[in-house]
C-alpha cells in the first residue's frame, strides 16, 4: 500500500476553494517532525558553510556584516540592556538619537533593516564578548525557522511530513536564502521566515477564518523593513489572484470585492499595529533623495544572463545568485508541466502558474525594477521563485511513483533540454562549477527515474505484497533529502572555495569578530579627548561606523537610512568620498570643513598620514588595527566646537552662486541660512580659480564639455600656475559617465558635434556601469567612483571636488586618469587653490567671537550662551547673532531658549542654528523621532481595535459552537 498521504476535502475547502485538509495520518507527531527538521537543517547548514569552517572563517561578511549587521546587533543588545537598567533604576530612558553615528543620527531610523528586526531582539541576552558566536547562531536560527514556517504552511494545506521536509530543505537551500541571506545579509532570511506565514494567513482569510495570523505576519515584515513589506504586498497580490481563480469557489463581483476589502483592511491594520516603526521609517524613506530617482532600466536582461540562465538555476552562482534552485527543485518545476493526473490538478495548475510568472519575471529586468519600488533592477524578489519551486517539490514527491512511462519520457526530454542549455554555457565558461552542476543534475534525475522505474516493476511483481525498504516512500524522501544536502554542499562549496571564486576570503576570521568591529583599542585615547569636538579619519573605509562602535563624535557613517540634509551638504560641496548616499566618509581632509564641523582630532594610519590637513600634530600612538596598519591620534587648535556663534549671515542663494570650493570658505566667514528672508552678501573670498591648460594626453580627447577615453587608463595632464601653502582642488560639476565601445569613442572624437545619445545602438556591446577617476599631482593621488544611472549605486551625485591636500610649493600639474572606456561629460571643469592659512585665520576669528558652550544628554543638547563681548549681564546687547550646532537638521529637533520655544533654522545646508540676541541664554535642543508619537498612537489604536475584534470573534465562534451542539443533541433526541 502506498504510504503517501491522501487528500480529504473539508467543508471549509469546498466552500472557499482553499485546501485546509488535515492529513488523516499526520495529525500527531509534529514535535518529532520539528526535531527531525532541526537535524536535517543542521546537516544542510553545515554542508553550506563547510568551506568557511575548514577555512577558519565566521559568518560575518567583510562588507556589510562587519560594517553594518554585526556592530548594529551588538549595539542593539547594549541599547536594550541600557533601557532595562534605566527602568529597574526607576528612571526610564529610551535613547532615540546617537551623537556618535555619523554626524549624529536617529538610532531607530538608522537601525532599520540592520538590527530592529524581530530575531535580533535576542541580542539583549548576549554579552559583547560572545557576540560573534551569537551572530553565527542567529544565522542558523533564521535558517531553521524559515524551514519550519514553510513546513507549517504545507501542513496547513494537508501535506505529509516526508514531502514537506524535502520541500523545506529546498526552500532554505534556494539562492535567495543562501546568498542574499546566510552568506551576505542574514536579516534577509527574516523575510523567508515570515512569507509562508503571510500566505498561510491569506489562506485563512479566503476560508473566512481569523485574520490574526495574516495581520501578525505582515506586521512582522513591516516592522523589519518597508522594502520587504512592499515586496510582500506584490507577492500577495499574485498569490491571491491565482488562488481565487485556480481553486473552486462561488465567485462573483460581490465576493471578489469583499475579499479585496478584507485584505486591504488587514494590511492597513498590520501597518498601523507597528506604526511606532513604520511611520518614522516611511517619513525617512520618502525624504531621501535617492528614492524615486530616475535610472536607466532596460526591459530585457543582458545576453549573458540568458546564456547562463539554466546553469544558474541548477546552482552555478553568478551575479544572479537569487535564481539558484538546485537539481531537485528544477526537476519539480519541469514535472509540473507533465504530471497531469499524478498530482492534484488544482495544485498543479496553481503552482505551475506561479512558477511560470516567477520564471518569466526573472527573464525581464523591468520586473526586477518594479519589485524594487521602480528603482534599480534587483533579484532579491526571487525568494518567491524559491518558494514556488519548494512547494513544487512537495507536490512532486508523492507523484514520483504515479508518473507514467510516457510522463517520464516527456520529463526526460525537458531535462535533456535543460542539460543541453547548461552544457552550452559550461562549454563557454569552462569552470569546474559550471560542469559540476550539470553532472549533479543528470545524476539526481537519473537516480530519481531509476527509483521510480524499479518501484513500478516491484509493484507489478509483488501484487500487493510489501515493497522492499529501499523502494518505500520514506526511503525516497530520505534519498531526496540526502541529494539536496549533497547538491548544495558541492555547488556552494565550489563557489566558496579556491576551486571556484575563493569567496570564503570575504568573511572575517573566526574569533576576530569583536576585535575587527572595534578596529582599535581607543579607550585610553578617548578618555583624553574633548567630547565637544569630533574625530575625523583619513582612511574611513576601514572603519565606517567606527565612531558609533567606539562612542566618539565622528563623521563616518554607513546605513541604508540616512539624513537627507547631510547628503545635501555633502553634494553641495562635491565631497568626493563615496558615490552612494548611504556612506559618509568624513570631509576628505578639507581643512575649512574640518574647522567648521569641529574635527579637532584625526585618526590616521601611517600609510595615510600625508593626507592630513596642515596644522594637525601627533598626540598619541593608537597601535595596530586588525588590518595590519598602525594608527595614531592627531590634534589641532584650529577647530571650532560643535556649537559656536556666527555674527554674519548670508542666504542660501548666495552660497549656491559660488563654486564648490568657495562655498566651504564661505562657511568659515558667515552662516548660510536656508530661508528666503535671510539677508546678506557674499564677503570677499580668498579662494582662487586657476586656469587649466592641456599639456599632454594619452588616449584622451578633450572636447567642449566632455572627455573621451579611448582605452582603460587613458589620461590627460593639465598645467596651472598654482599657489604655495594651499590646498589644491580639481573640480567637476555636472559630471556624467557614459560607457561606450572603443569604436563609438572614436566616432565621437571624429565628430565633436555628435551627442552621445545620437550614437547608433550596438547590440554586441554590453556597457559597464562604473568607472574610477583618479586625480594626481605627481606626488599624491585621490580617486573617486563614477557610476551610470543603470547602476544600483547611482544616487544622482554629479559634482566632485577632489582635494589633493596641502602643499608648501605650488601644484603646477594635475593628471586625470580614466578607469574605463567611454565619454565623461561635464558642465564645468576647473581647479581651485585655497589658502589654509586664510582658513585658519577665519576659524580663529570665529573662535574669538564664540560665546557658546555645549553639553550632551540623552536625546538632548544644552547650549549655554554667554553675553556678547564677554559682558557679565543678562540683558540684550548688540545686534542679533546665531548659535550654530553642527548636528544634522531634522524635523525631530525642537528647541527652547530660557524655557520658551524658539525656532530652529536649517543652516549651512545640513545643520541647525537658533537666532539669539546679545544677552546670556540657556538653549535646550530636544529630539523626538519624527512620526514616533503618531506611530505610537496608531499602534495603540490598532492593537485595541484588533483585541476588540478578536474578543468578538471568539464570542461569536463560541456561540456558534454552542448552537451547533444544541442542534446535535436535539437531533439525537
Amino acid at each position: 500500500m502506498d504510504e503517501f498521504m491522501t487528500w480529504k476535502m473539508t467543508e471549509t475547502e469546498c466552500a472557499s476553494g482553499v485546501p485546509f485538509a488535515r492529513p488523516l495520518s499526520e495529525t500527531a507527531g509534529k514535535g518529532r517532525y520539528s526535531l527531525g527538521l532541526l537535524a536535517a537543517c543542521a546537516a544542510a547548514f553545515l554542508g553550506v558553510v563547510l568551506v568557511l569552517v575548514v577555512g577558519g572563517r565566521s559568518l560575518i561578511w567583510e562588507t556589510d556584516g562587519r560594517l553594518l549587521y554585526f556592530p548594529f546587533m551588538v549595539a542593539e543588545g547594549e541599547w536594550l540592556r541600557g533601557i532595562v537598567a534605566s527602568v529597574l533604576a526607576g528612571d526610564p530612558s529610551v535613547p532615540l538619537y546617537s551623537f556618535n553615528l555619523g554626524f549624529g543620527a536617529d538610532w531607530l531610523v538608522s537601525a532599520s533593516g540592520n538590527s530592529n528586526e524581530p530575531i535580533n531582539v535576542l541580542s539583549v541576552f548576549c554579552p559583547p564578548e560572545l557576540a560573534e558566536y551569537f551572530y553565527d547562531f542567529l544565522v542558523f536560527l533564521r535558517f531553521y525557522l524559515a524551514a519550519l514556517t514553510f513546513s507549517l504552511y504545507c501542513f496547513s494545506r494537508g501535506k505529509g511530513k516526508g514531502p514537506v521536509l524535502v520541500g523545506a530543505l529546498c526552500y532554505v537551500l534556494c539562492g535567495y536564502v543562501l546568498f542574499w541571506g546566510v552568506l551576505r545579509h542574514p536579516n534577509f532570511v527574516d523575510f523567508a521566515v515570515l512569507l509562508p506565514l503571510v500566505f498561510m494567513g491569506a489562506d485563512k482569510l479566503f476560508a473566512g477564518k481569523s485574520p490574526l495570523l495574516f495581520i501578525a505576519s505582515m506586521a512582522g515584515i513591516f516592522v523589519y523593513s518597508l522594502y520587504f513589506g512592499y515586496m510582500a504586498c506584490l507577492f500577495l497580490l499574485f498569490y491571491c489572484l491565482v488562488t481565487y481563480f485556480a481553486y473552486p469557489r462561488a465567485r462573483s463581483v460581490a465576493d471578489f470585492a469583499r475579499l479585496v476589502g478584507k485584505f486591504a483592511l488587514c494590511l492597513a491594520v498590520a501597518f498601523a499595529i507597528v506604526g511606532f516603526s513604520t511611520i518614522p521609517m516611511f517619513i525617512t524613506l520618502t525624504s531621501m533623495g535617492r528614492v524615486g530617482i530616475v535610472r536607466e532600466i532596460p526591459f530585457f536582461q543582458t545576453p549573458d544572463f540568458y546564456e547562463s540562465f539554466a546553469s544558474v538555476l541548477l546552482g552555478n552562482h553568478t551575479a544572479q545568485n537569487a535564481l539558484v534552485l538546485g537539481a531537485v527543485p528544477v526537476i519539480a518545476l519541469l514535472a509540473l508541466a507533465v504530471a497531469r493526473g499524478a498530482m492534484d490538478e488544482r495544485e498543479r495548475r496553481a503552482w505551475g502558474c506561479g512558477a511560470a510568472l516567477c520564471l518569466g519575471g526573472a527573464l525581464l529586468a523591468k520586473v526586477g525594477s518594479v519589485m524594487n519600488g521602480f528603482g534599480y533592477p534587483t533579484d532579491r524578489w526571487e525568494l518567491i521563485l524559491g518558494f514556488c519551486a519548494a512547494y513544487a517539490v512537495v507536490l512532486l514527491v508523492p507523484a514520483v511513483p504515479r508518473l507514467s512511462a510516457r510522463q517520464w519520457g516527456r520529463l526526460g526530454v525537458l531535462a535533456a533540454f535543460v542539460v543541453a542549455w547548461a552544457l552550452w554555457y559550461a562549454w563557454a565558461e569552462r569552470t569546474l562549477l559550471s560542469l559540476a552542476v550539470v553532472a549533479m543534475f543528470a545524476v539526481i534525475f537519473g537516480a530519481l527515474a531509476l527509483w521510480a522505474a524499479r518501484r513500478r516493476r516491484a509493484e507489478a511483481a509483488l501484487a500487493g505484497s510489501a515493497l522492499p525498504p529501499l523502494l518505500r516512500s520514506r526511503s525516497l524522501c530520505l534519498l531526496l533529502a540526502l541529494a539536496l544536502v549533497a547538491n548544495a554542499t558541492v555547488h556552494v562549496g565550489l563557489f566558496l572555495s579556491p576551486l571556484g571564486s575563493s569567496y570564503y576570503q570575504e568573511f572575517l576570521r573566526a574569533g576576530h569578530g569583536l576585535s575587527t568591529r572595534e578596529q582599535l583599542d581607543l579607550a585610553p585615547a578617548l578618555d583624553a579627548v574633548d567630547d565637544d569636538y569630533r574625530i575625523n579619519r583619513t582612511d574611513t573605509t576601514h572603519g565606517r561606523n567606527g565612531s558609533f562602535v567606539h562612542g566618539y563624535k565622528g563623521m563616518d557613517f554607513y546605513s541604508s537610512f540616512y539624513n537627507q540634509a547631510v547628503d545635501d551638504f555633502r553634494q553641495s560641496l562635491g565631497l568626493s568620498d563615496d558615490v552612494k548616499s548611504t556612506m559618509f566618509d568624513g570631509t576628505r581632509e578639507r581643512a575649512a570643513l574640518d574647522y567648521v564641523l569641529g574635527a579637532k582630532y584625526y585618526i590616521s594610519s601611517s600609510e595615510a598620514v600625508d593626507l592630513l590637513p596642515e596644522g594637525y600634530e601627533k598626540v598619541a600612538d593608537l597601535g595596530q588595527a586588525h588590518n595590519g596598519l598602525t594608527y595614531a591620534l592627531y590634534e589641532t587648535d584650529r577647530a571650532l566646537p560643535l556649537a559656536f556663534t556666527y555674527d554674519t549671515v548670508v542666504p542660501q542663494a548666495v552660497y549656491d552662486d559660488l563654486d564648490l570650493v568657495q562655498r566651504q570658505e564661505l562657511l568659515t566667514r558667515a552662516l548660510v541660512l536656508g530661508v528666503d528672508e535671510a539677508e546678506g552678501e557674499a564677503p570677499s573670498l580668498e579662494t582662487r580659480r586657476e586656469t587649466l591648460v592641456l599639456a599632454a594626453s594619452d588616449g584622451v580627447t578633450v572636447q567642449e564639455g566632455r572627455f573621451l577615453a579611448a582605452k582603460k587608463g587613458a589620461s590627460a595632464t593639465f598645467t596651472l600656475a598654482g599657489r604655495p601653502d594651499c590646498e589644491t582642488y580639481l573640480c567637476f560639476e555636472g559630471f556624467r559617465f557614459h560607457s561606450l565601445s572603443a569604436a563609438a569613442v572614436e566616432q565621437l572624437a571624429e565628430n565633436p558635434s555628435t551627442a552621445v545619445g545620437n550614437l547608433p545602438a550596438d547590440p554586441s556591446f554590453t556597457p559597464g556601469r562604473t568607472a574610477w577617476v583618479t586625480v594626481g599631482d605627481g606626488e599624491r593621488e585621490r580617486s573617486f567612483e563614477m557610476v551610470t544611472s543603470a547602476s544600483p549605486k547611482y544616487a544622482g551625485k554629479e559634482n566632485w571636488a577632489v582635494n589633493l591636500g596641502y602643499a608648501v610649493e605650488p601644484v603646477t600639474t594635475l593628471t586625470v586618469t580614466f578607469g574605463a572606456v567611454g565619454a565623461y561629460e561635464f558642465a564645468d571643469f576647473y581647479a581651485d587653490t585655497q589658502s589654509v592659512a586664510a582658513m585658519a585665520d577665519n576659524a580663529a576669528q570665529l573662535q574669538g567671537e564664540n560665546a557658546a558652550a555645549i553639553a550632551f544628554d540623552d536625546n538632548a543638547m544644552e547650549v549655554t550662551l554667554s553675553a556678547a563681548g564677554g559682558a557679565a549681564t543678562d540683558g540684550k546687547q548688540g545686534d542679533s547673532r546665531y548659535v550654530f550646532v553642527s548636528v544634522p537638521y531634522s524635523a525631530g529637533w525642537s528647541a527652547t531658549m530660557d524655557g520658551k520655544p524658539v525656532e530652529i533654522q536649517r543652516a549651512n545646508v545640513g545643520f541647525m542654528a537658533v537666532e539669539a540676541d546679545g544677552g546670556r541664554h540657556e538653549i535646550r535642543f530636544s529630539y523626538r523621532t519624527p512620526g514616533l508619537d503618531a506611530g505610537l498612537l496608531c499602534s495603540g489604536a490598532a492593537l485595541a481595535s484588533l483585541a476588540a475584534f478578536e474578543i468578538g470573534w471568539a464570542r461569536r465562534r463560541k456561540a456558534r459552537s454552542g448552537r451547533e451542539g444544541v442542534s446535535e443533541k436535539e437531533l439525537v433526541r
